[in-house]
């Protein structure tokens, strides 16, 4: 753990480095006068997005009834920042970070109590933190987007996944994830504020399978697959525009 929170807060500071400096790319409906001659300093951007996402399930007696326990309860965080280079006014390449916070439990409904509100048993399930770390490519037409990732580093602290446990038995270890699938795309558009700041709307999906941890491959062989949609609302900075 005591990488983990090294890790965590090395991306967390990069990341804020990112959101002071600026983000995301300017989407005009047709080239600028100066696009031409652009300076190699006005080529570089930066990314930074927030997203957001909450799920629950309850069972009541009736609509607006009093509310007991929940059966499902799922809330994530997320934290996107990305530096990239325009090689051509519609392709960018470049590197970002990725962190995710979330915690999630589900459980069983087994009736209603005295008060008439539910009551669950056998819940499962934890706190998590996931990061990602790699490079993109960003093919832009107007204002719109598409980008493509590739998690070269992914790890996950899950704390409700002691059943999946590497061949000697580690459950404390981040699980990692596959070198070959663990990538994400993400579509979405921009809405200019200056000639240097945009405000940015994307929606990710992103695709893994965590196949070892501390190195050493799952027990029994085994790979854990998870994919992800994931709306984002985030600002763009162009530097070298005025």
């Amino acid at each position: 753990m005591g990488s983990y929170r090294r890790i965590k807060g090395w991306v967390t500071g990069s990341v804020s480095v990112m959101v002071a400096a600026g983000s995301s790319a300017a989407w005009a409906q047709a080239p600028e006068p100066s696009e031409g001659g652009r300076s190699s300093a006005s080529r570089w951007r930066t990314d930074t997005a927030l997203g957001f996402h909450r799920f629950e399930q309850q069972v009541k007696t009736e609509v607006g009834g009093q509310r007991g326990e929940r059966l499902v309860d799922s809330t994530e965080l997320n934290l996107f920042g990305s530096l990239s280079y325009q090689l051509l006014d519609s392709l960018g390449v470049g590197f970002y970070a990725q962190w995710d916070h979330g915690s999630r439990e589900a459980a069983q409904f087994v009736g209603f109590d005295a008060d008439n509100k539910a009551v669950v048993e056998s819940a499962v399930g934890a706190a998590y933190d996931e990061l990602w770390i790699g490079p993109m490519l960003r093919a832009e037409w107007r204002r719109l987007f598409v980008e493509l990732g590739y998690g070269a580093f992914g790890r996950r602290w899950d704390d409700a996944r002691t059943d999946l446990a590497s061949v000697s038995g580690d459950t404390a270890a981040a699980l990692e994830t596959s070198a070959a699938i663990a990538w994400w795309i993400g579509l979405g558009g921009a809405l200019p504020v200056s000639s240097s700041w945009d405000v940015s709307f994307r929606l990710q999906y992103r695709v893994r399978y965590y196949v070892a941890r501390n190195g050493e491959e799952l027990a029994g062989q085994a790979v854990h697959g998870t994919q992800s949609y994931t709306p984002f609302i985030g600002a763009v900075y162009r530097f070298g525009r005025r």
